[in-house]
C-alpha cells in the first residue's frame, strides 16, 4: 500500500464509515493491503471483496467495475 495511504489512515478515524478498495496494479494485486486497511481502521467497515485490475486489461474495467459495484449493492 502507497505511503500517502498509511498516513491518510493513521490520521483520520474513519469509524462507522464503509472503505471500498479498488486498484490498478502491475501485478501485485492487493497483497494484505484489505487486511492493513482493517487494523488500521477497526472502527470502519472496510469491503473484502475489493475489485482489483491490472494494467493490461483496463479495457476490461468499465465493464468489470460497474458488475462490482451492482455485486456489492451499489448500483441497480
Amino acid at each position: 500500500m502507497p505511503m500517502i495511504l498509511y498516513s491518510f489512515l493513521e490520521q483520520y478515524d474513519l469509524s462507522g464509515k464503509t472503505i471500498v478498495p479498488f486498484i490498478t496494479s502491475g501485478a501485485s494485486g492487493f497483497s494484505g493491503t484489505i487486511g492493513t486497511m482493517q487494523e488500521l481502521q477497526p472502527g470502519a467497515n472496510v469491503v473484502e471483496n475489493g475489485y482489483s485490475i491490472t494494467r493490461n486489461r483496463m479495457e476490461e474495467a468499465p465493464a468489470g467495475v460497474a458488475a462490482w459495484l451492482k455485486e456489492l449493492g451499489y448500483l441497480n
